[in-house]
C-alpha cells in the first residue's frame, strides 16, 4: 500500500501573520481580501514563494523590481511596502533611488511608443 505524505496547508490566519512578520506592518489589503475571497490570500503567498524561490534573479533585485513596478503603477501603499522589503533584503537607499529613477525613465519612454501612430500621422509627406 502506498502511503501519501500529508502536508497541511497553512490557514489564512497563519498566512496573514507571516505576511505581517515579513512586512513589519499589517498587510491591510490582504486582511481585507481575506474577508472577501480568503483563498486569494493563500494564493498570493504561494505565488510570492514561487517567484522568490526561483534561483535566476537575486532576491534583492526581485524586491527592487517590485519597487519599480509599484511606483510605475502609482500604488503608494505597495511602493512603501516594497521599499521596506527591499531594505530588509539589503538594498541601500541609493539602490532604491536608482531603481525609482530607472522606473521613471522606463515609464516616460513609453510615451513615445504610445504616440507612434500619431507621430506617423503628422510626419507623412505633404504635411
Amino acid at each position: 500500500m502506498e502511503e501519501k505524505s500529508h502536508i497541511e496547508k497553512p490557514t489564512v490566519e497563519q498566512v496573514l501573520k507571516n505576511m505581517e512578520k515579513q512586512l513589519g506592518a499589517e498587510p491591510r489589503p490582504m486582511i481585507l481580501m481575506s474577508k472577501i475571497v480568503p483563498e486569494a490570500v493563500i494564493r498570493q503567498a504561494s505565488e510570492r514563494k514561487f517567484v522568490f524561490d526561483m534561483p535566476g534573479v537575486p532576491v534583492k533585485y526581485k524586491h527592487l523590481i517590485c519597487v519599480a513596478v509599484a511606483a510605475a503603477a502609482s500604488s503608494h501603499l505597495c511602493t512603501e511596502t516594497f521599499i521596506r522589503l527591499a531594505e530588509r533584503a539589503g538594498a541601500t537607499k541609493e539602490e532604491i533611488g536608482e531603481t525609482l529613477l530607472t522606473a521613471k525613465f522606463a515609464l516616460g519612454s513609453t510615451v513615445f511608443a504610445s504616440a507612434v501612430d500619431g507621430m506617423e500621422l503628422i510626419t507623412k509627406e505633404g504635411k
